[in-house]
C-alpha cells in the first residue's frame, strides 16, 4: 500500500516497525548482490501506548522514533512501515479480463463483496502473481480482445490503521510512502535464508506479542489453505525481555560529546555489554497455540497439494525462548531453523556489536524483510 509520491526503487527507506511494546528502525543498503546494514535500533513502549493495533499515545511513539533516527544517524526520512498481521485481510483471487480496466472492474467488485469490511472504511493493493511483463502487452494496454485468467493476491487493511501510523510517522518528521502487511515482510525475510531451494515448501512460525502467526510459503508465495480470506493468528505471551540499547558503535568523537552533554541520555540508551542474549524458559501455553495452528497449516496443505512441508522457520521475540526449536523439532520431527538474518547481511563489526545482532537475529528478522522492500509503485 503506497503513498502517490514519485518515487522509485532506488529511494532508500526506513523500515519502522511499530509493535505493540517496541519500536524498531531498520535500513538495508543494497549494492549488486550485497546487501549491508546501514544501521538498526530498538526501543520499548511503556505500557498502553499502542493498543489493538492503534497508537493511543503518538507523542511518545514519535519521540521514540526519534531517538532511534538519532542514535542511528540515518539520513533517509521515506519510510515502509508495518500493518500487524491481524489487521489485514489477505486473499487470493482468480479473475478473467480481456484487459488491465476490466481486471480492475472484476478485483473491485470481488473485494467489495469478499472483504469483511465494508469498503468505503478499507485501503486495498493488488498482485499479480504472474509477472506483468510475461503477460501480454495488449492486455495491459486496454486492447485485449481474449479474455484472460489472472491469479491475484489482494490485501486490505483498515483506514483507520493506516492514518492513525501515517499521522504518528509524521510527527516524528517522516514520510511514510509503503504500507507493508507483517505477513509478507516476515516472507520476504525467508530470502536472508542460505541454502534455501526456491520451490521448497516450508512453514513460517512468527512468534511475537500478542499474536503468532503461521504462513505456508512455497517459491518466495504465500501458499492459501482452505481458509480465505486468510487472517489467521492465535493469541499468545512470549515472554520476553525487550533490550533497550542501540548496536551502531559510536566513534570517539561521538563519545566525548555523548559524555560531555548528554550524559543522561548516554547513560539511558547505550548497549549493555552484560545484556543475556539467551531467551527465558518457553511459555508452554503459547507454545502449545502455535503447535496446533502450525498442525492445522500443514495438514491443510499436504491434503490439498499432496506435497509435504520440508522445513520450518521460526522467528520473532518467542524464537529467543530457551528450548523453542527443540520443542517445535521434537513435534513435527522435521528439520527447524531459528531464522538469524545477519548471517546473509553484511554487517561491519567496527561499526556495529555484532556479537549482539546475532543474538537477537530472529527477533528481527521481519523487520529485515520490511527494510528489503523497495519502492516500485507504477
Amino acid at each position: 500500500m503506497y503513498s502517490n509520491l514519485f518515487l522509485n526503487k532506488e529511494t532508500p527507506l526506513l523500515a519502522v516497525d511499530i509493535g505493540s511494546q517496541s519500536i524498531t528502525i531498520a535500513q538495508l543498503d543494497f549494492k549488486g548482490n550485497v546487501c549491508e546494514l546501514v544501521g538498526v535500533g530498538v526501543m520499548p513502549l511503556s505500557e498502553g501506548s499502542v493498543v489493538d493495533g492503534l497508537v493511543e499515545n503518538p507523542g511518545e511513539v514519535s519521540d521514540m522514533i526519534k531517538k532511534i533516527i538519532k542514535s542511528e544517524n540515518f539520513k533517509s526520512r521515506y519510510v515502509v512501515s508495518s500493518i500487524p498481521g491481524d489487521h489485514g485481510v489477505i486473499m487470493k483471487l482468480t479473475l478473467s479480463a480481456k484487459n488491465k480496466e476490466e481486471l480492475l472492474e472484476e478485483l473491485f467488485h470481488e473485494v467489495e463483496h469478499e472483504i469483511p469490511f465494508d469498503i468505503e472504511d478499507i485501503r486495498y493493493d493488488y498482485h499479480v502473481v504472474e509477472h506483468t511483463e510475461n503477460l501480454p502487452d495488449s492486455v495491459w494496454g486496454g486492447s485485449g480482445s481474449k479474455e484472460e485468467n489472472f491469479k491475484v493476491i489482494v490485501a486490505a487493511v483498515p483506514h483507520e490503521i493506516i492514518d492513525n501510523r501515517f499521522d504518528t510517522l509524521v510527527e516524528a518528521g517522516l514520510t511514510p510512502v509503503v504500507f507493508d502487511l507483517e505477513t509478507f515482510a516476515s516472507i520476504r525475510s525467508l530470502d536472508f535464508t542460505k541454502g534455501l531451494f526456491p520451490i521448497e515448501p516450508c512453514a513460517l512460525l512468527n512468534l511475537n506479542d500478542p499474536y503468532s502467526y503461521v504462513s505456508i510459503v512455497r517459491n518466495g508465495h504465500l501458499v492459501f489453505d482452505k481458509k480465505n480470506p486468510i487472517s489467521g493468528h492465535c493469541s499468545t505471551n512470549w515472554r520476553q525481555n525487550i533490550p533497550r540499547g542501540f548496536f551502531r558503535k559510536a566513534n570517539k568523537v561521538e563519545e566525548y560529546f555523548n559524555n560531555k552533554f548528554s550524559k543522561e541520555f548516554q547513560a539511558e540508551e547505550k548497549m549493555d555489554a552484560g545484556m543475556s542474549l539467551i531467551g527465558e524458559e518457553a511459555d508452554m501455553g503459547s507454545v502449545e497455540k502455535i503447535i496446533d495452528e502450525a498442525s492445522e497449516a500443514i495438514e491443510n496443505f499436504s491434503e490439498n497439494t499432496n506435497e509435504k512441508v520440508r522445513r520450518i522457520f521460526v522467528h520473532g521475540v518467542g524464537a529467543l525462548a530457551y528450548g523453542i526449536q527443540r520443542l517445535i523439532s521434537e513435534h513435527f520431527q522435521i528439520p527447524v531453523e531459528i531464522m538469524n538474518p545477519f548471517r546473509s547481511i553484511k554487517v561491519d563489526p567496527r561499526r556495529f556489536h555484532q556479537k549482539e545482532l546475532n543474538g537477537l537475529g530472529p527477533q528481527f528478522a521481519m523487520v529485515m524483510g520490511l527494510a528489503a522492500r523497495r519502492f516500485d509503485y507504477k
